[in-house]
């Protein structure tokens, strides 16, 4: 009787399986860092007569809470298979991390920059749309902010398709029908002039919001967006605060542009996002922790008040010791 051998996969790759390196690019900032701070008072003075949502200088913005070092405890527990990390700041390491760890780089700001004139720069569409210039990034990249964590173990086909596409996470938040304004918070102004954009660009009509996820980016698709829109990059790489005519480029309008070319792909990601400033946020995250379905956990801070600062950190403290207290080969 002849073996049989048909339970026996060929010597290939599965064809869902995502082909290549997947790189993590995260921005970080220490907002209490006096040399910091210095150059934001600058860029703020500088703003008078211009109209801006206020949010957009808000001190919470800028706090920085550790997230990072739990964010990267994250990674390596539930998402190893990440290639390298690059950590992309304004002249600002974190005192705690090992930068001679062989899988991170730290990038400044002018390292990528196209045009360095426009720096000091404090606005996260500026940084993000200049993101795909970091050197040596593979051509498949997640961008994610410092307050985004890997809950469960993932795997790279969760934000990729073994076919070279990159995924997207479409939100049921819709955008209302009024123009954009500084009355809008800044990322609702963006996603109306990328909304226009679609329109101009595709003929085609967008109404949702994203979720609060890493960003699948496929750089080659990136490189070509910018090349043919090289006006609509250079000025939001030039707005020093968020500003109600710039778009998100790198966290939205990727995602829209690239579906309509058939190079991305919406998907379904499980996720929770938790505005840390809500009145309930200590039961909240009690919840949180004794949930097993999620992906990811955004715990972001849009824009609470000083005198809740103390309190925030305590919580914030608190909530990521249970939940990641294993320090990661890239502390000291």
């Amino acid at each position: 009787m002849a073996n049989d051998n048909r339970t026996i996969p060929p010597p290939a790759p599965d064809l869902y399986q995502v082909s290549g390196p997947v790189d993590l690019v995260y921005t970080w900032v220490n907002g209490s860092d006096p040399q910091w701070r210095a150059k934001k008072l600058s860029a703020e003075a500088a703003l008078r007569g211009e109209t801006i949502n206020l949010t957009a200088v808000s001190e919470s913005r800028f706090a920085d809470r550790q997230e990072l070092r739990y964010s990267l405890r994250s990674v390596e527990s539930n998402a190893s298979w990440v290639n390298h990390i690059y950590l992309v700041t304004d002249a600002q390491v974190p005192e705690w991390l090992n930068i001679d760890h062989p899988k991170i780089t730290v990038i400044d700001h002018r390292d990528i920059f196209t045009d360095t004139s426009n720096l000091p720069v404090f606005n996260s569409h500026a940084i993000e749309s200049q993101l795909h210039h970091i050197p040596g990034l593979s051509e498949n990249y997640l961008y994610m902010n410092d307050d985004l964590f890997f809950m469960r173990p993932t795997s790279p086909e969760l934000f990729f398709t073994g076919s070279g596409l990159s995924r997207f996470f479409p939100s049921t938040a819709p955008l209302d029908l009024d123009d954009p304004s500084a009355r809008d918070m800044p990322v609702l102004s963006a996603a109306k002039h990328g909304r226009q954009f679609m329109l101009d660009e595709h003929g085609r009509r967008v109404a949702n919001k994203f979720k609060h996820t890493p960003h699948p980016q496929v750089k080659s698709v990136m490189e070509e967006f910018e090349a043919t829109h090289q006006e609509m990059f250079d000025g939001v790489a030039r707005s020093k605060f968020r500003h109600p005519d710039d778009y998100s480029i790198t966290s939205a309008l990727y995602h829209f542009h690239a579906y309509a070319q058939g190079k991305a792909v919406d998907s379904s990601i499980r996720y929770a996002y938790m505005d840390i400033s809500r009145t309930d946020a200590e039961l909240y995250m009690r919840r949180l922790l004794r949930r097993r379905d999620l992906d990811v956990l955004c715990l972001n801070d849009t824009d609470s008040s000083p005198d809740a600062q103390e309190y925030l950190d305590e919580i914030m403290a608190w909530f990521l010791n249970e939940k990641f207290p294993l320090p990661s080969s890239f502390e000291k």
